[in-house]
């Protein structure tokens, strides 16, 4: 494979803040998801917070810093960063509190963005009422689930919270035939069509107001005569 063909994605970035309205404490765990020809050449792939509790301004600090790099072929099945939130109890059990996924900005610089979290709803009544007798949220057997689509058609879920992710991306694509960088589009105003005036207006652009009033009185002049 030739090195001009390669895509180069680098990636780094801090898990800021969160909120969970009904959490007093969250610890934040992300995953970098590299699917299709997409591979990790440097960086870890998965990043682990501690725990943040509620301070007095009532604000979950995460502060997880996170950077690695990927490369591939083409940019299909573009990498998606998944993250999953954890609370804890006052009896020392951790469950999920949300899962929530990102796709990694397509151009390059500084993103800031919003992940906002879901649960999945218990398929039963009677699951549903085990998960509240034992303390526990329901969860996905593979916690990596939000970043593929299938099987998603099927999972009723409920909207928990959010995260907010600062990202900075760098592309590298010289020569393999692909455009990162956004496409600006200048557009010139055209005035000619906006009217000067009330006779513009009125659709007699090419006539003046003199030649309008002189019309006018020819009317009068003619259907007074014809009475």
């Amino acid at each position: 494979m030739d090195k001009s063909e390669i895509v180069s994605l680098t990636i780094h970035g801090n898990v800021k803040t969160t909120e969970f309205p009904e959490e007093t404490n969250v610890c934040v765990k992300l995953h970098t998801v590299a699917m299709g020809d997409w591979k990790i050449i440097t960086g870890e792939s998965v990043f682990l917070s501690s725990f943040s509790y509620r301070g007095t301004d009532n604000q979950l600090f995460i502060d997880l810093p996170f950077e690695c790099a990927l490369k591939s072929t083409n940019p299909f099945m573009w990498p998606r960063l998944v993250l999953n939130c954890f609370s804890r109890d006052n009896s020392g059990r951790d469950s999920v509190s949300g899962y929530g996924v990102l796709t990694v900005p397509t151009e390059p610089g500084k993103h800031i963005c919003r992940v906002y979290c879901f649960l999945p709803e218990s398929s039963s009544i009677m699951q549903e009422i085990i998960a509240k007798l034992r303390g526990v949220n329901a969860e996905f057997v593979d916690p990596l689930m939000p970043a593929n689509a299938d099987g998603r058609y099927a999972c009723r879920t409920s909207a928990r919270g959010y995260v907010d992710v600062e990202i900075n991306v760098s592309i590298k694509s010289s020569e393999s035939g692909f455009r990162f960088s956004p496409a600006v589009t200048e557009r010139t105003a055209n005035h000619t069509n906006v009217p000067s005036s009330i006779a513009d207006l009125a659709g007699a652009g090419s006539t003046g107001i003199g030649e309008i009033f002189n019309i006018a009185e020819e009317h009068e002049e003619s259907a007074g005569g014809n009475n």
